[in-house]
């Protein structure tokens, strides 16, 4: 029976038609047609896009809007893409230079590696062992066995800290409606005539303090 394709992909396919097979607009948007088959070049091309800002190029006034629209992947992922490849880029390079020989770790896993350096104790020369293990053939393969060698150095990693309860309202579903909200306004202006590159870009900020609230709390709930 022929794999059927996610409504998703039909659209990227779509899109792909319309577009020079030789532009670098065509090849981000390939690679996210194939993105389940290896994070990494998804993760290289939006980074690309993100740092140079060649969405502006492209008709999109902010990267999210572009990744949301065209890419068809909510900002979560997209930031945990951009964030995983910047990783691998400044910390294990080599990596990337081998992967034709062997896939780099899973993108949770990488995602996770990316994280530790703010949400666990360790020391340097433990964070650099852990490293290489990750990045060697017999290493974690999984985020659970990635966050469980990190407990073997700090066994509070990943924990979230004890907060005093507060009577005002931010529990983790108000954060959550307040994402929702902030980003359908986003959504909304980005195409609104009449709206200031200003007001725009004070949503934006917004969603990001929103989202990063949001991703800090959910982070804290899977390692709970």
């Amino acid at each position: 029976m022929p794999h059927r394709k996610s409504r998703a992909q039909a659209e990227i396919e779509a899109q792909l038609t319309s577009l020079d097979p030789k532009s670098f607009r065509f090849e981000v948007l390939s690679s996210a047609r194939d993105f389940r088959a290896s994070w990494v070049a998804l993760g290289d091309h939006l980074t690309d896009v993100r740092e140079k800002e060649h969405y502006r190029e492209w008709g999109y006034t902010s990267f999210e809007a572009y990744c949301r629209r065209e890419v068809r992947l909510g900002n979560e992922t997209a930031n945990k893409l951009t964030r995983s490849f910047g990783y691998v880029r400044d910390h294990q390079p080599s990596a990337l230079t081998a992967r034709e020989n062997r896939e780099l770790p899973p993108l949770d896993v990488v995602d996770l590696l990316s994280r530790a350096r703010d949400r666990a104790k360790v020391s340097e020369k433990d964070m650099q062992t852990i490293e290489q293990e990750v990045f060697s053939p017999e290493g974690p393969s999984t985020r659970g066995q990635l966050m469980r060698r990190f407990r073997e150095v700090d066994p509070k990693a990943f924990t979230p800290e004890k907060k005093a309860p507060s009577g005002n309202g931010d529990s983790d579903i108000e954060v959550r409606k307040a994402l929702l909200l902030a980003e359908r306004l986003a959504s909304l202006v980005e195409t609104m005539a009449g709206v200031s590159e200003a007001a725009r870009e004070g949503v934006r900020r917004a969603v990001r303090e929103l989202k990063h609230k949001f991703e800090e709390r959910s982070a804290a709930s899977a390692a709970s």
